[in-house]
C-alpha cells in the first residue's frame, strides 16, 4: 500500500505500509515522525491527529458521529477532507491516497 503524505513543514514522502497492515493511519504517522501528536492516542477526544485526505476521501468509510463532531468543531476544518487519521483504518481503500496532516 502506498499513500503520499505531507506533513506540516511542507515536505511530501511516499509512505509505503507492508502487507496485510492493521491499525490506523495515526499510528504510521506517529512511527514515521510526520508531526503527529495524537495527545489522546485515538481515544477521538483532542483533534491533534487531525489530516486531510486530498484524494480518496470518497473511498473511505464514512466518519462516525463523535470524530464528525470533533472535525467540524476545529478551526481549520475542510468539508470532505477533514479526518482523524486514528479513524481512517488501513485498508485497501487507502492504497493511492493522498494526505495532509493539517496545521494550526
Amino acid at each position: 500500500m502506498n499513500i503520499t503524505v505531507t506533513d506540516t513543514d511542507g515536505q511530501t514522502r511516499q509512505l509505503e505500509i507492508s502487507q496485510n497492515p492493521s491499525g490506523n493511519l495515526m499510528e504510521i504517522l506517529t512511527e514515521e515522525n510526520y508531526d503527529v501528536p495524537a495527545i489522546c492516542g485515538g481515544m477521538i477526544s483532542c483533534g491533534t491527529c487531525h489530516i486531510y485526505v486530498l484524494s480518496g476521501y470518497d473511498k473511505l468509510d464514512p466518519p462516525e458521529e463523535d470524530e464528525s463532531f470533533l472535525v467540524e468543531s476545529l478551526d481549520n476544518f475542510k468539508e470532505e477532507k477533514s479526518r482523524l487519521s486514528c479513524q481512517v483504518f488501513l485498508t485497501e481503500e487507502l492504497d493511492g491516497a493522498t494526505i495532509q496532516v493539517a496545521t494550526d
